[in-house]
């Protein structure tokens, strides 16, 4: 079960002695100040734990391909440019990740 928003303001507002609605206005303003400096292009570095940064895919050009099932030639469409984000797990995130065991335990549960 992944953490929620609320559950995440609690366990801040936990460990940071504030209130629940404090911890809620922060997170609220941590979302929007990464928001803004992602709109701005920029890269952002949350902690240790993540670093975002937005990348422009280039335009691809229409090109022949083949249909896996029949074998067919086909065309297929242009994509025009776009941009995405990327979010790269630094250090702190590493070292928190389990081991593999464990991982599996968990995620088939």
């Amino acid at each position: 079960m992944p953490l929620t928003q609320t559950q995440l303001a609690t366990a801040v507002a936990d460990r940071s002695e504030i209130t629940r609605a404090e911890a809620k206005r922060v997170l609220g303003a941590l979302e929007e100040i990464v928001l803004e400096e992602l709109g701005n292009a920029q890269k952002v570095r949350v902690g240790g734990l993540v670093q975002l940064t937005v990348r422009v895919k280039p335009a691809q050009k229409k090109r022949k391909g083949r249909n896996p099932a029949t074998g067919e030639e086909i065309t297929i469409a242009a994509k025009p440019a776009s941009v995405d984000v990327r979010a790269r797990p630094l250090a702190k995130a590493k070292a928190a990740l389990p081991s593999v065991q464990k991982a599996r335990r968990r995620l088939a549960a």
